[in-house]
């Protein structure tokens, strides 16, 4: 997020992080979990909250030393990337001159500028990412996570985070995406051929020019209506119009993009909601982010729409209650799938022509007019 301090430097994340995995893999707890879990009827919140224990050590636990070694390892090399990838300057030259642009800024570029040569730079500029990160520790790591996870009996690494995450193996899952892209395959041949002839030839089919010669138009026309200064504002009326709360969540907001932040929106709780043994209530702390550059077109949508995403990752998990704060956090055992559900969901409202006619209000009070 660019902050500045030594609490927020790349040695402070990957030693709080280790940290925190050390605790989660204590295989001590995890025994302690199951001899717990012989004393409390099957049936009961105690049982359910001890299996929720046993599922999220035995995400974490690693019997062979070795993986928890290569574990560390990864861990370092994931921060030295992140840190080098936060020292990368990115940009696109334009006209002969080089403009300096955050990868936010080049990818809206791409999206809804009307000359191909400035989109092209700017996709450009967008690929140094790839050269960059393989440059600077992306295949170490790849290559450790892996030995890591076949370490642990398992496939791959991503074979690893789909096991923990989802309940089931990577082979499982791309069962599923096969069969969905073998069946869709024909629809999308034929879509690209459809408007390649519709848009002048192949080159529309170019990365640089597919986004936006489906859409950038509209999204330069469709601007006006979403300035991004009524953002929290259509935030708030939508949710609150559907009955959406925080439980008196405290809530911290960085929404503007800057040089140095990080180029994804993303919510974190620092303090994951839960209901303590008492029965009292421990609201939420949460941690999120958008990207918004007021002065780019097409940013005040794009903004929005990830903001409502993020919020709505923080409403879900600020509305769990559940006797123990591992039932309301984002990592493993906690399913992909069920976590991004909420949010894009709720992201999807932006782009719905209800939810636009009511909310997408220009400066000037005017209503997004029906063609758009």
């Amino acid at each position: 997020m660019a902050l500045s301090g030594p609490q927020y430097s790349t040695d402070e994340l990957t030693r709080t992080k280790g940290q925190m995995e050390d605790f989660l893999a204590d295989e001590a707890k995890l025994s302690k979990t199951r001899e717990l879990l012989q004393k409390v009827p099957e049936d009961s919140v105690e049982a359910k909250t001890l299996k929720m224990l046993e599922r999220t050590f035995g995400c974490y636990i690693m019997e062979s030393e070795e993986a928890r070694t290569l574990r560390a390892e990864a861990t370092k090399i994931e921060g030295g990337l992140e840190a080098a990838r936060n020292t990368l300057t990115l940009g696109a030259t334009i006209d002969g001159k080089f403009e300096e642009m955050s990868s936010v800024g080049l990818r809206n570029k791409v999206r809804v500028d009307p000359d191909e040569a400035t989109r092209k730079a700017c996709y450009e500029g967008l690929s140094k990412i790839g050269d960059f990160v393989t440059e600077n520790g992306f295949v170490e790591l790849v290559k450790v996570r892996n030995k890591m996870a076949k370490k642990l009996g398992f496939l791959d690494f991503y074979d690893y985070k789909v096991s923990n995450a989802e309940g089931f193996g990577k082979i499982a899952l791309f069962e599923i995406l096969d069969t969905l892209e073998a069946g869709t395959r024909p629809i999308m041949e034929s879509a690209r051929k459809q408007f390649a002839a519709e848009k002048g030839g192949e080159s529309a089919l170019d990365p640089w020019n597919q986004g936006f010669l489906m859409s950038g138009d509209i999204v330069r026309r469709m601007d006006p209506y979403f300035p991004f200064e009524k953002s929290v504002e259509q935030w708030g009326r939508s949710f609150a119009a559907m009955n959406i709360s925080y439980k008196q969540a405290t809530m911290d907001l960085d929404l503007l993009d800057r040089k140095g932040k990080y180029s994804n929106g993303f919510c974190h709780w620092p303090q994951p909601a839960w209901v303590k043994p008492g029965g009292t209530w421990q609201p939420s702390t949460t941690h999120f982010t958008s990207l918004a550059d007021p002065s780019a077109i097409g940013s005040g949508y794009t903004g929005l729409t990830t903001l409502m995403h993020e919020a709505g990752h923080a409403a879900h998990f600020a509305n769990i209650q559940m006797p123990s704060p591992l039932f309301a956090q984002e990592r493993s055992p906690t399913s992909v799938a069920y976590a991004e559900l909420q949010s894009m969901f709720l992201d999807s409202l932006v782009g719905d022509a209800d939810w636009m006619a009511k909310y997408a209000i220009s400066r000037e009070g005017e209503a997004i007019p029906w063609e758009l």
